[in-house]
């Protein structure tokens, strides 16, 4: 995590204040799963993207067709584990394990004990997935940069897709988004946050700081929530950078975009939506080495050629590939995006389209590829 992030700020201060010591990466993601084999940690904290980007790998390679049966053992594997793991057993002596899950723990450097997430939120089948890979506490959190922690799950919590209950220094509320059918008599709502760990403003903005603080000291977080049946907290939606289609439905595009992310074509994603269309369209940033494998197994080397941004099999492939996520996933017929443009600069701190905390810089985005929304718009409607 960059420093600028605030989970990984906490880090740093809670394991040098235990005595611990940190284990930085070198900015190569290519290079990453070395560095875990040289620290070989005791504790992870980390972000959904990479646990995403590992299932999805795992679970890929079992469904060529050369493995059919392999998806099922997994998921046999995952569901035994995860019996054991809620009776209090975390051995890694399972057939299971020296079958499958010793290998992929291998690759962290086979000395993780305890895992936190946050961030964003974790799908429960990952969630699943990984607490039975790792076969060690897994805490699934819940903060902000303007709350620090507002949520977290205890050491013996082992439901996966939840956040747990509120830190002890925090309240927390629910309240209505009736654009979007959220009530908080119905438990569930934009989540709001009160305590002394809240921010007292952004620095030199009033306006923005009055409208993410109310009066009473209420943070808005912009993020939806809903108490589950045991009281915890589920995120479930996003409030906050929506659009409203011109069909008057309401899209959240960083929930679009997580889940577009998982297609192993992608790198990057950008979901854009035009109060005057009834349909989103995004920017893509390819992961090239996977494009290049998928191009080798599927015999279809015609998709390498030219530039990305032209090949137009390409674009159809990768576009089929982001709709099939979105219903796998449940994404509604109008959160779908009809159109995408494949750009082969990445965003990056460094160019102004991504924040120090790796988010998007959506005004940033938005002024400099308009002209492409504004194209896709028009290809669709032509």
């Amino acid at each position: 995590m960059p420093l600028a992030h605030m989970f990984g700020c906490t880090t740093i201060i809670v394991v040098t204040s235990l005595g611990g010591e940190i284990g930085f990466w070198q900015g190569n993601v290519n290079k990453l799963m070395d560095e875990f084999q040289d620290f070989k940690p005791n504790l992870l904290t980390m972000v959904p993207r990479l646990l995403n980007k590992l299932y999805d790998t795992v679970m890929s390679e079992t469904h060529q067709k050369d493995h059919p049966s392999k998806s099922n053992f997994i998921k046999a594997a995952i569901k035994s584990k995860l019996a054991e793991i809620r009776k209090g057993n975390f051995s890694c002596d399972t057939v299971w394990d020296n079958q499958i899950f010793n290998k992929i723990r291998s690759m962290f450097g086979n000395k993780v004990e305890r895992v936190i997430v946050s961030s964003a939120p974790l799908s429960p089948e990952v969630a699943d997935f990984c607490r039975a890979m790792f076969s060690c506490t897994f805490i699934e959190c819940y903060g902000q940069t303007e709350c620090i922690m507002g949520c977290w799950q205890a050491t013996n919590d082992t439901q996966s897709g939840e956040t747990g209950i509120p830190t002890p220094v925090n309240y927390i509320k629910l309240i209505d988004i009736p654009e979007k059918s959220y009530f908080a008599r119905d438990r569930v709502g934009e989540i709001c946050i009160r305590s002394k760990a809240v921010f007292t403003g952004y620095l030199k903005d009033e306006a923005k700081t009055r409208a993410t603080i109310d009066d009473a000291g209420w943070l808005r977080t912009g993020d939806v929530g809903r108490w589950t049946e045991n009281n915890m907290m589920q995120i479930i939606d996003r409030h906050k950078n929506i659009y409203k289609l011109s069909q008057g439905e309401f899209i959240a595009p960083e929930k679009i975009e997580g889940i577009y992310g998982r297609s192993e074509f992608i790198s990057q994603v950008y979901v854009y939506g035009d109060s005057l269309q009834n349909f989103p369209v995004a920017l893509v940033v390819l992961e090239d080495e996977y494009v290049k494998k998928w191009a080798a197994e599927n015999g279809n080397d015609s998709i390498l050629l030219g530039a990305p941004e032209t090949n137009e099999e390409l674009r159809k492939i990768v576009l089929k590939d982001m709709i099939e996520n979105g219903k796998k996933r449940d994404l509604m017929s109008f959160e779908q995006v009809k159109a995408i443009a494949i750009i082969t600069e990445p965003f990056t701190v460094e160019n102004g389209l991504l924040t120090p905390t790796f988010k998007a810089r959506r005004f940033a985005v938005e002024k400099k590829y308009k002209p492409i929304f504004d194209e896709l718009y028009k290809t669709i409607k032509g």
